[in-house]
């Protein structure tokens, strides 16, 4: 039986001695007939302890000691005798204000002893009472349901806060986009994918970043990646995506401590692979920086689904140089030009008859075949296909993406 270490702070705040229960006890000098009338009396005793001079020194365990008392002349040989010939000289003693974490770990040393006879308890290294195994499994399942409730609840929060930072960019893309799909799935309540999304007078600016983990330790890297870009917007201009990708890596990497390392610190190696895409509507083109990014162009009446270039270089992580530079592309658009990013937990999704990566050839078909669709209506083909896909499997990482047609 484990103690997860999530209750390490609940239960220290509690000890050994709540789970104390009086019972009778015995000494070297009682007979086995005197422990033969307790167990009699008390039908519910599970162990008798043994006490010395207030000391414990054994626990006679009431099923064996029957067991051993029921076979032939037992009763002739032994009724008399000290009742230590049954007894177990090394049973658990634990002091009543020793902590349940502890308990727990000298309850799992000693083995299904412990739990099913039981645990003597003590005060300066006397007597006080017995302790019963079940009691502290129920303990601290209790404790652990409490604490999983005060979890969830504390993830919930961290979910409403991480909405409502994705749902102002979702409203401003509801406000100003004509053709557009966006899906934001979370592999667990809060997730690791982030996106962003700013209007201007001559374009809208996208990033969409896929950072470390998922769950919380991804929703945390998520907070950090949307400060990074509003430090770094204050520095460079919409459709200078490249320099966007440089300083948000460069206060990812200050805010993580990885600019500078010391023996004593463990240097992080967390980070995000993400694309900063600036659409220019006055001349009708995108601008945008890549850093390990999948991004699909579909040209209006183009056979063939282009890939949007990018640097394999993520953002934060230790292989990534503080002053690394991503390049910066263009494209002109024309009207009827599809743009689609998603991140990797749409590639690596394992399925399909052979338990395989979803991969990026069959989202460049799934674009093909579906063209004449409005993109809301693909991305509602994308879904199904993939869970389609993914069948039983679990699912693998939190999935993004976004598209929109020109």
């Amino acid at each position: 039986m484990d103690i997860p270490l999530a209750l390490a702070s609940s239960s220290q705040q509690l000890n050994a001695g709540i789970l104390r229960i009086a019972v009778p006890h015995v000494t070297p000098g009682s007979t086995n007939l005197q422990v033969m009338a307790l167990f009699n009396e008390h039908k519910s005793l599970i162990g008798l302890p043994v006490l010395e001079n207030n000391r414990p020194i054994g626990m006679i365990n009431r099923h064996i000691f029957l067991s051993q008392m029921s076979r032939p002349f037992f009763h002739e040989l032994y009724d008399q005798k000290s009742c230590i010939a049954f007894m177990d000289k090394t049973p658990l003693i634990v002091e009543a204000d020793a902590g349940l974490e502890y308990l727990a770990e000298r309850v799992v040393e000693t083995g299904d002893k412990a739990v099913a006879e039981g645990f003597i308890l003590t005060e300066a290294g006397g007597y006080v009472g017995i302790g019963l195994g079940i009691d502290l499994i129920k303990t601290v399942s209790g404790l652990q349901a409490r604490q999983h409730e005060q979890i969830m609840q504390s993830i919930e929060y961290a979910r409403v806060i991480q909405d409502s930072m994705l749902n102002r960019s979702r409203q401003t893309m509801e406000a100003h986009l004509r053709d557009w799909c966006l899906s934001w799935y979370p592999r667990d309540c809060v997730g690791g994918d982030i996106y962003a999304f700013q209007r201007y007078e001559h374009g809208w600016l996208l990033v969409i970043a896929d950072c470390t983990g998922h769950g919380v330790p991804g929703a945390f890297m998520t907070f950090i990646f949307s400060s990074a870009l509003e430090k770094a917007l204050t520095q460079a201009a919409p459709d200078e995506p490249d320099r966007l990708l440089s300083l948000i890596n460069q206060y990812i990497k200050q805010t993580l401590s990885q600019l500078q390392t010391t023996p004593n610190h463990s240097q992080s190696n967390d980070g995000c692979d993400a694309i900063a895409l600036f659409v220019d509507a006055r001349d009708a083109q995108i601008v945008w920086a890549n850093a390990q990014m999948h991004a699909f162009v579909l040209g209006e009446g183009e056979d063939e689904v282009a890939l949007l270039e990018g640097d394999r270089k993520g953002m934060g992580y230790i292989d990534t140089p503080a002053d690394f530079r991503w390049q910066r592309h263009r494209r002109a658009l024309k009207p009827g030009d599809r743009v689609l990013i998603v991140t990797d937990g749409v590639t690596d999704q394992i399925g399909g008859e052979r338990n395989i990566m979803f991969g990026k050839k069959r989202i460049q078909s799934l674009l093909l075949a579906q063209r004449h669709l409005p993109m809301r209506e693909f991305s509602d083909a994308l879904f199904a296909t993939l869970r389609d896909w993914q069948g039983k499997q679990p699912s693998r990482d939190d999935m993004t993406w976004f598209g929109f047609r020109w």
